[in-house]
C-alpha cells in the first residue's frame, strides 16, 4: 500500500491473524495412524508442505531436496495437502524426473479435522513459498509443536520470527541443507518447537477482534 499507492503509514494498521485453538500437539497414536492410513502415508518419516499445488508454493525445489536427501540415505517422504492449481505440469515433471513417485504423496484437500494430526507427524514442515499473503500454516505446524523451515521474503520472516529456520527459497542448497539439519539434529528441532509454542501465543483472533475493535473506536471518534 505504502510503495505502490503512496498511503501514508499512518493510515495503515496490521491485524495479525489468528490460529484455531484446534492446532495442537497431537500425542494419540490411534489418531495419528489413522490419519495417515486415511491419506495412504505408511510408517515413513514425512516432510510435511500444505498450499495449493502451483508454482509460488516451490514444490520442485522441495521435491529436489526430498531427493538429494534419500541419495543420501535419509527414508523420507514427502506429503503435499492442498487441491490441484495452476501451471502445475512442472511439478509432476519434476517427481517423474527425479524418480520419486513413490515417495511424494500429493494429499489433495484434506479435511480440516485431520490437519492437526498430519503437522504432528510430521519430521518437519517445509513452505519455501516465493510469496504468500500471511503464511498460516507456519502458525498451524508451531501450535502443533513441529519445526518448521520456510521463506525469508515476503510476510514469511514477519509471521515466523525467531522461531523457524528461514531460506532464501530459490536457493536450493539452502532449503536442502536446512531441512536436513532439523531431521539431523535433535536439539535445533527442540529448540524450535519451543520457540514456536511460544511464539504462536502472539497469534490469536481475540487479540485481533480487539485491536480491529479499537480502530473502529477510535474512527468514530474523530
Amino acid at each position: 500500500m505504502i510503495d505502490l499507492y503512496s498511503t501514508s503509514p499512518d493510515k495503515i494498521t496490521v491485524l495479525l491473524s489468528g490460529v484455531d485453538a484446534r492446532f495442537q500437539h497431537v500425542t494419540d497414536t490411534d489418531r495419528l495412524s489413522a490419519v495417515r492410513h486415511k491419506y495412504g502415508l505408511d510408517s515413513r518419516p514425512y516432510i510435511f508442505s500444505l498450499g495449493t499445488v502451483q508454482p509460488r508454493k516451490n514444490y520442485t525445489r522441495l521435491i529436489h531436496t526430498l531427493a538429494q536427501l534419500r541419495a543420501e540415505g535419509f527414508d523420507l517422504a514427502l506429503a503435499i495437502a492442498g487441491g490441484k492449481g495452476w501451471l502445475e505440469d512442472p511439478i509432476y515433471e519434476t517427481i517423474r524426473d527425479t524418480h520419486m513417485q513413490p515417495y511424494v504423496h500429493l494429499l489433495g484437500f484434506a479435511d480440516e479435522a485431520d490437519l492437526p494430526a498430519l503437522y504432528s507427524a510430521a519430521e518437519c514442515v517445509a513452505l519455501p513459498s516465493l510469496y504468500e499473503g500471511f503464511g498460516l500454516p507456519v502458525l498451524e505446524a508451531m501450535a502443533c509443536g513441529t519445526p518448521v523451515v520456510t521463506s525469508n521474503i515476503s510476510s514469511l520472516p514477519e509471521v515466523a520470527g525467531d522461531a523457524a529456520l528461514l531460506i532464501d527459497p530459490r536457493d536450493q542448497e539452502a532449503i536442502t541443507d536446512a531441512v536436513r539439519r532439523l531431521i539431523s539434529d535433535s536439539q535445533l528441532s527442540a529448540d524450535l518447537v519451543a520457540r514456536g509454542l511460544e511464539r504462536v501465543q502472539q497469534f490469536t483472533w481475540d487479540a485481533a477482534a480487539v485491536q480491529l475493535r479499537q480502530i473502529y473506536a477510535d474512527l468514530l471518534s474523530t
